[in-house]
């Protein structure tokens, strides 16, 4: 198990076919056009005291909870709204296939609506949408 294979698991589920825009894998390079998906991926490893069923019997800590933050960026609010709506699309409820792990669907978590940011000059609007999901050995 590691960490990018569950994070290349998530990137073939944000394919141009499911996503239209750039899909960007946690770097967003000078000059890259708006709208685009910036992806941002982790994984923990719970441990048996805050969720008893995320260890095994002989109290291996293999069980991994991925986490995807999903910035849905565009020059305005709809904009930013269309990327999250394409993203939802690709993910929601998808379960991902992870080497030889069994996993569970993509959950939706709390995220946050689009937020204006006009600190660099014009105008970008950034939608946060979060999703995670479960793997087993």
């Amino acid at each position: 198990m590691t960490i990018q294979a569950h994070a290349d698991a998530v990137l073939g589920l944000l394919v141009p076919a499911a996503v239209t825009v750039p899909v960007l894998d946690g770097f967003v390079k000078p000059g890259t056009v708006r709208p685009y998906l910036l992806v941002y991926m982790y994984l923990e490893t719970p441990d048996g005291l805050e969720a008893p069923d995320a260890v095994s019997l002989n109290f291996d800590s293999d069980v991994v909870n991925f986490w995807i933050y999903c910035h849905c960026v565009g020059d305005d609010a709809k904009a930013a709204r269309a990327v999250s709506a394409q993203a939802r699309l690709a993910l929601l409820n998808v379960t991902p296939v992870v080497g030889t792990r069994s996993c569970f669907p993509i959950r939706n978590r709390p995220g946050s609506p689009p937020r204006r940011d006009e600190e660099t000059g014009p105008l970008v609007m950034d939608q946060v949408d979060v999703y995670t999901f479960r793997s087993i050995p």
